[in-house]
């Protein structure tokens, strides 16, 4: 496997990492897609293509204001830490 490659599955094993915490605080706080937009001030758009993996890069801005809305830490959403607070 190429350096190529490499960054490309790390990118997508991320962003699914990411979709899978940000499903799980969905649940948690029985959210929906929606609410997580209007509580976070992140476009709908943008909640929706992280929550679904299709950005492989969220940017550190957008994952600050979906901790913060989740009440949960940036390291929980990175996968840093396994418990949210």
């Amino acid at each position: 496997m190429d350096q190529q490659e490499k960054i490309f599955d790390e990118q997508n094993d991320f962003s699914r990492l990411i979709a899978g915490r940000i499903s799980t605080q969905l649940s948690r706080h029985n959210w929906t897609l929606k609410t997580l937009s209007d509580r976070s001030s992140v476009p709908y758009e943008t909640i929706k293509k992280v929550a679904n993996g299709k950005i492989r890069n969220p940017s550190l801005k957008n994952i600050f204001k979906i901790a913060e809305a989740f009440n949960c830490s940036i390291d929980y959403l990175a996968g840093r830490q396994d418990s949210f607070s």
